[in-house]
């Protein structure tokens, strides 16, 4: 229990980690990314004066937080750090994997099967959380986990396939976190298993609906993100 509390404290780093915004990316249908309605980041509590200045004045109204009840347990909840009025979501990703005290793969190829079972493992949650940029009046919308990298990093994937943001674009978003974390670097083939299971899955429309998204659900989605 010690040594996990170390690495989330260490994860977490003072507040605010690896935040960044979802960027204006066109998309394969010829279409743009709306920025200034979703942001990512790692773990919300203990943000400074500064950053909390900077995230009050963005309009938010969700704040989804993938953190287990045991992180928000030792972390802290990150709504004290924001606004009282903001939403918050919590869908925890990974509550029994925490529970036994396991941390993520280190290596680029296990890292990307892990995310392929994350998702695998938590359909329903996924869904929950996809199914909240259905709803028009839910931005703007901050979703984080500890480190903003791996379960951040995937629902920023799922999010991105969704929108039809080219997938060299959703790497090199996904790369970023390499400038945050240079002691546990990733390669570019890590989110190669998650694409094949998209592909495999017949494309990332039938991949959102086994993820429990109506087409109803993924056209709004589409509606409220892109113009």
């Amino acid at each position: 229990m010690e040594g996990l509390r170390e690495f989330l404290i260490a994860a977490s780093k003072g507040g605010g980690r690896n935040f960044r915004t979802i960027r204006d990316w066109d998309t394969l249908d010829g279409r743009r990314v709306l920025s200034g309605r979703v942001y990512r980041s790692g773990h919300l509590g203990n943000l400074t004066d500064e950053v909390r200045s900077e995230v009050g004045g963005l309009g938010v109204r969700t704040v989804v937080t993938f953190q287990t009840r045991q992180e928000i347990d030792i972390l802290g909840d990150p709504l004290e750090a924001l606004l009282p009025d903001v939403r918050w979501e919590h869908i925890p990703i990974g509550d029994r994997w925490f529970e036994k005290g396991s941390l993520l793969p280190g290596d680029t190829e296990s890292q990307g099967r892990f995310y392929v079972a994350m998702v695998r493992d938590h359909k329903e949650e996924w869904g929950r959380f996809l199914r909240l940029f259905a709803e028009s009046e839910r931005f703007s919308v901050i979703y984080h986990c500890t480190a903003g990298r791996d379960r951040t990093g995937v629902a920023t994937v799922l999010l991105l396939e969704a929108l039809r943001v080219p997938r060299p674009e959703i790497l090199a978003d996904y790369l970023v976190s390499n400038e945050v974390f240079p002691e546990s670097l990733q390669g570019e083939t890590v989110l190669d298993p998650l694409f094949r299971a998209v592909d495999e899955a017949g494309g990332i429309d039938a991949f959102l609906g086994a993820l429990g998204l109506s087409a109803p659900d993924i056209a709004a989605l589409r509606a409220n993100l892109v113009a």
